[in-house]
This record gives C-alpha cells, sequence and structure tokens, in this order.
C-alpha cells in the first residue's frame, strides 16, 4: 500500500502495453465517506486498535483473490525509509503465493542483499525489469 501512486502509474504503464493489469482498490468507505486506502491505514496504525487486523486481512484478501486471477505479478520494489529494494512482509506473501500456484514474477529492481529472506525471493527465480516495462511477458 505505500506505493499505491507508483502502482497506478504502473497499472496505466503495463496497460499502455497491452496487458491487463489487476491493482487493489485505492479507496475504503469510512464513516460514509471514501478514504485512500493508504490514508486509512496510517490513521488505523496510528491507533493500532483492532481495526488494522482488518485492514491487513481485506488487503491480502483482495491481493490474493487478484493474484490467483492472474497470470504473473510485478513487485514494485522501491527503496523505503532508507531501505534499498524495499520488499515487506505482505509482499512477500504474495511473491510466495505467486511462486506456489506457478505465476511468473516480475521486479521492478533487484533483490537487495539487506533482506533477510533475499535468498527465498532469488529462489523463486524474479525476472527483473529495471524500469522496462516491455519485459513483462
Amino acid at each position: 500500500m505505500h506505493f499505491w501512486k507508483e502502482a497506478m502509474a504502473a497499472q496505466k504503464r503495463l496497460e499502455a502495453l497491452g496487458h491487463e493489469a489487476l491493482t487493489h482498490p485505492m479507496e475504503i468507505e469510512f464513516e460514509g465517506k471514501m478514504l485512500p486506502v493508504i490514508e486509512y491505514y496510517r490513521m488505523r496504525k496510528a491507533q493500532w486498535n483492532a481495526k488494522i487486523e482488518d485492514l491487513k486481512e481485506w488487503a491480502m484478501r483482495e491481493h490474493f483473490t487478484k493474484i490467483k486471477a492472474s497470470d504473473a505479478i510485478l513487485v514494485l520494489n522501491y527503496d523505503k525509509e532508507g531501505k534499498k529494494n524495499y520488499i515487506g512482509g505482505n509482499t512477500f506473501l504474495e511473491m510466495g503465493l505467486a511462486f506456489a500456484l506457478d505465476k511468473k514474477i516480475f521486479m521492478l529492481n533487484d533483490v537487495s542483499e539487506d533482506i533477510p529472506y533475499a535468498e527465498e525471493i532469488k529462489g523463486m527465480r524474479p525476472v527483473i525489469v529495471k524500469e522496462d516495462f516491455s519485459n513483462v511477458k
């Protein structure tokens, strides 16, 4: 969810190349109005109550459903909070599901050696596209 703006841009780039690109919903209803998911997430994270688990469960199920319906995934592993080519826990789970379902895995950037599960990611044999989305095939 952290890179939702980048995900929207990637979706447009992939669609321009003729791909159908699925992303998770970018808004969620809260108290009768629609909020960007990332704003809702940050608000709930600050409060840290049971609702954060609800949001996490919802987001994971949304992503997993789309992974099952897809031929491949594209991991947008940008730098985050000083960590190069960041891949967080949820993204790692999504990659594992894609791998288990024999989906092709594309990554924007190389696997960072600083990630504790770098070897596992490399074992999934992701294709590194380096901003060249024409490599997504």
